[in-house]
């Protein structure tokens, strides 16, 4: 008899893009009859009932949103020694060298370790101006390399089918894991 393995996704997210990164994450680890569970960090109040954990927030400013930082630091300790994987959604993956920059900037490496993330997914996210503040707006502005006025950039740009990929690619390897 196999047991079913519990995955929480656990996820910050700023107007809501990446959360439907990690719903539909969900629903690819959900094909193979796993026990998902989809929520915003701010709503998880305990992780010692799952078997792996994966992670995602929207990147702003240069790192991962705060309370995806709360979260860590209230439930890391309880990860360690589980499956982890981590994913962001970052603007910044429309660039040229964007993936690249993501990694060696945008993730805190020494958490990661800590939690032995066997994996980080980075894809862009969705961009509309409209439901930005300002500040925000002006932020963006500073971090694009200045090729192209960050205005055009008003859309969805998540690729759909390179998230299903990874995500298959950890459905794969959490099904070798013994739960």
């Amino acid at each position: 008899m196999t047991t079913t393995k519990k995955v929480l996704i656990a996820y910050a997210t700023a107007h809501g893009s990446t959360g439907e990164v990690a719903e539909f994450i969900g629903k690819v680890l959900q094909e193979h009859d796993f026990d998902v569970t989809v929520r915003s960090v701010d709503g998880v109040t305990s992780v010692s009932d799952y078997d792996a954990y994966i992670l995602g927030s929207a990147i702003h400013a240069g790192m991962w949103l705060t309370p995806m930082s709360v979260f860590l630091e209230k439930f890391e300790d309880q990860m360690v020694g589980k499956p982890v994987y981590f994913f962001m959604t970052c603007i910044r993956v429309l660039e040229p060298d964007g993936r690249q920059h993501a990694l060696a900037n945008y993730v805190h490496h020494e958490t990661m370790e800590k939690l032995g993330v066997r994996d980080i997914g980075v894809f862009a996210g969705k961009l509309t101006w409209d439901e930005i503040d300002l500040s925000e707006r002006w932020m963006l502005s500073l971090r694009y390399d200045g090729m192209e006025v960050p205005g055009v950039r008003n859309d969805d740009f998540r690729d759909w089918s390179a998230i299903r990929a990874w995500a298959i690619n950890v459905r794969a390897e959490l099904e070798k894991t013994p739960a």
